[in-house]
This record gives C-alpha cells, sequence and structure tokens, in this order.
C-alpha cells in the first residue's frame, strides 16, 4: 500500500474515522502502527507515503473494518 497524493491521505483518515476498532500497518521487519493512535498514526503516514516503500498492509479485528478498509484500498487502486 502507498499513499501517493494529499487526497488520498484525506480518503484514508475518512476510513479510518468510519472504523470502530484498532486499524494496523503492518509491514517489513516487524513494523507495526496502531493507526488509532496519533503518535503512532503520524509515524505510519509518514511511512506509507515514502517513496519506493509499498510493502505495508492494512490489517483489522472486525469484519466491519476490513471491509471499510477493503473498500478504500479499492478506490486507492483504481
Amino acid at each position: 500500500m502507498k499513499i501517493r497524493t494529499g487526497n488520498e491521505i484525506k480518503e484514508f483518515n475518512a476510513a479510518l474515522e468510519k472504523c470502530t476498532s484498532i486499524v494496523w500497518l503492518m509491514g517489513p521487519n516487524d513494523e507495526c502502527y496502531n493507526m488509532k493512535n496519533a503518535d503512532e498514526y503520524i509515524d505510519g503516514i509518514l511511512r506509507i507515503t515514502e517513496k519506493n516503500d509499498e510493502q505495508f498492509g492494512i490489517f483489522t479485528s472486525s469484519y466491519e473494518d476490513q471491509e471499510i478498509m477493503a473498500n478504500f484500498l479499492r478506490t486507492l487502486a483504481a
């Protein structure tokens, strides 16, 4: 997953706001960010907006949140 524009960040934030449980951004080398935590969110956003780094995935603990994030990822891929 990679975010390239400010609009994509806004869409990502809107999807995060809809989620009711923790949303994890996970990457290589045991990197893990709780995107619902303000401090970890900043670090996570910095990582997924970096050039040449698309090795991150989104994980949730509820089916409903999984659907919300899957919809966001579909718009990101379009």
